[in-house]
């Protein structure tokens, strides 16, 4: 599309000033150019119209009948000019910052964060991550993704479910336990958690599964849940899997389930956004997304194994 009538830019802009400033020499200032320069571009204008625009005046000038009608469809036309150019350079600039924990970000948001780039090249992430997953002291972070208990105001993206899973290897070397009791006499793995009782412990998970005395229970403890991982995949013993964080690597049998037993609880993985006006934009775009990849998480391809009698 061509446009024919439209004047030199510098001249409407000298023209925009000029009218909004009621003054060639206050435009000119604004402008940051002599004022016979704003006089020549409005005068070359009036001469493309065949009309003039201003009244000059002993002191400033005033719109004429068809300098004001230009007035209101410039100003019009560059205020939304000005407000797209803010929009692009706030979407292209902004750095969208992603707090979760260690788990979460490895299992999850990192396999699967291509995507999100692919479908908004527009939003740089950027992912901070520590132990627990809470960035309250953090006023850079965006978006907070944590385990825990769901609030109204925000949304629950996992809930909790969670089995024993151990590797093969080790399934065929000490076979499936009798009943969830004899769980206890295997070599279990521990995560040991900073916040008390924020998920399943192995304990916790026994006695909702219906054990009532747990005694003394052994095995190795660590710190990361990704420590755990990698101790039950070297066949150290049996850990506690939350399915949603090991889809992929019960999809491939490095890791099996001990038996059908899986609890759930009002718990899980919660995303809560940060009150910023200037990113709230690429905020929906995060959750949108988030929400599409949940939903279309399949269930875990697991082997069938013998069900384990409480």
């Amino acid at each position: 599309m061509k446009f024919h009538h439209i004047p030199s830019p510098h001249a409407l802009i000298a023209f925009e000033a000029a009218a909004r400033r009621a003054s060639f020499t206050a435009a000119a200032r604004e402008l940051g150019v002599g004022q016979p320069a704003v006089s020549h571009q409005i005068t070359a204008l009036e001469e493309q119209l065949g009309q003039p625009l201003f009244r000059r005046k002993h002191r400033g000038v005033s719109l004429t009948r068809a300098g004001q009608e230009l007035f209101d469809c410039i100003s019009v036309a560059f205020g939304q000019i000005d407000r797209t150019v803010e929009r692009i350079k706030t979407r292209r600039s902004a750095r969208l910052s992603v707090g979760t924990d260690f788990a979460f970000a490895s299992f999850i948001l990192m396999p699967h964060l291509p995507e999100f780039i692919a479908r908004h090249p527009d939003i740089e992430v950027n992912v901070v991550t520590n132990q627990t997953g809470h960035f309250a002291a953090d006023q850079n972070i965006d978006i907070e993704i944590s385990f825990g208990n769901c609030h109204p105001e925000d949304v629950m993206l996992i809930p909790e479910q969670v089995t024993p899973v151990c590797s093969p290897a080790f399934l065929e070397a000490r076979g499936h336990p009798k009943n969830i009791a004899d769980l206890r006499h295997y070599p279990l793995i521990h995560l040991d958690d900073e916040i008390d009782h924020r998920w399943f412990n192995w304990e916790s998970w026994l006695r909702t599964a219906g054990v009532r005395e747990t005694g003394r229970l052994y095995g190795h403890r660590f710190n990361t849940y990704l420590l755990v991982l990698s101790a039950t995949l070297s066949g150290q013993g049996v850990a506690l899997g939350w399915t949603a964080l090991l889809q992929q690597h019960l999809k491939t049998g490095q890791l099996v389930t001990l038996g059908d037993v899986t609890l759930g609880s009002d718990r899980g993985y919660v995303l809560s956004c940060r009150s910023n006006t200037h990113r709230q934009e690429q905020i929906n775009a995060f959750l949108g997304w988030a929400r599409d990849l949940v939903a279309q998480k399949p269930e875990p391809e697991t082997d069938e194994t013998p069900a384990i009698a409480s």
